[in-house]
């Protein structure tokens, strides 16, 4: 018999109606209970109460932390969390809980749990499934998906299908993938990480205020396959990386596009900002950029930048 444990963080999942509107009150046994399983154990643990608008990097380290003193004690994990943010908080756990060796499966919910017409209920049993079969890794459950932590991406604000998987396919729960190397816990994040999007117009003195303000990181979302502009536009972003370069800040040049990726080798302005020491994004979604980002940086001594992220 699995032994599954349910791990309650809030979200529309959990919310009722309040005079301002939806806020989390539903606890963890409640979360357990819709599931309703009869053919294994589900213990349960309210870690947090919050809208995941108000979820921050220091809940995906308390998550992650927890589910590493107890990975041992369980087959399987479900984690019930708001939608605006799972992508963020699964693709830090992805990264954070390196090879884990058993199913940590994200979920919730547009519409709150007992709710007529909710799809609360057949995400949890979705994602109830997903840790029963002991697939090893960190996934989101949602719509009828099951995706991986660092390729899920909230696509639709109101759809019960708001979830897709970005730049890899999603999780074949007939072919499991397992762990090559034993687990390692890797909760160090350095939050002076920057996400930016290029528009047209912008000035470059944007990328410079944020490295004097002391980050450390930047993401910058360029056009098409990652370009940003240069020696022939009104004002080149060339300049400011080469500066970003001797301030030790870490530029990571990514696309506004959705479907992919980035790859700054095909045009001479990915090329030049390349040569500055400017890294790719390839095909990962924004979460996972972040929360790759802040890893890395804060594995990597002050005063130095990060020269591999993928």
């Amino acid at each position: 018999m699995k032994k599954i444990l349910l791990l309650a963080t809030g979200g529309t999942i959990a919310s009722r109606e309040t005079e301002h509107g939806l806020r989390p009150a539903l606890t963890a046994e409640d979360m357990g209970a819709a599931i309703g399983s009869k053919d294994g154990a589900i213990d349960v643990v309210d870690l947090l109460s919050l809208d995941s608008t108000n979820i921050a990097p220091c809940h995906w380290q308390m998550i992650a932390r927890k589910i590493a003193e107890l990975r041992t004690d369980y087959d399987g994990f479900i984690i019930t969390h708001g939608t605006d943010t799972m992508a963020y908080t699964a693709a830090a756990l992805y990264y954070m809980l390196e090879n884990i060796d058993r199913p940590v499966v994200l979920t919730g919910s547009q519409r709150p749990l007992g709710v007529s017409g909710s799809d609360a209920e057949s995400n949890l049993r979705l994602a109830y499934e997903a840790a029963q079969r002991g697939f090893a890794g960190v996934a989101v459950a949602f719509g009828g998906r099951l995706i991986h932590g660092n390729a899920a991406k909230k696509m639709y604000s109101l759809a019960d299908d708001a979830f897709r998987s970005i730049g890899r396919p999603e999780i074949d729960l007939a072919a499991p993938p397992a762990p090559t190397a034993p687990f390692r816990l890797r909760d160090a994040l350095d939050e002076r990480v920057a996400v930016i999007r290029l528009y047209p117009g912008m000035k470059p003195i944007t990328i410079d205020a944020h490295i004097a303000s002391g980050y450390r990181g930047i993401i910058l979302e360029g056009y098409g396959l990652g370009s940003v502009p240069g020696d022939d536009a009104q004002e080149s972003f060339l300049p400011t990386l080469d500066r970003a370069r001797t301030r030790a800040c870490t530029i990571v040049l990514t696309t506004q596009c959705i479907y992919d990726g980035a790859d700054i080798s095909h045009y001479e302005v990915g090329v030049r900002a390349a040569e500055l020491g400017v890294l790719t994004g390839g095909t990962l979604p924004i979460e996972a950029l972040y929360a790759r980002l802040m890893q890395r940086l804060a594995e990597t001594p002050e005063g130095e930048m990060v020269k591999k992220l993928l």
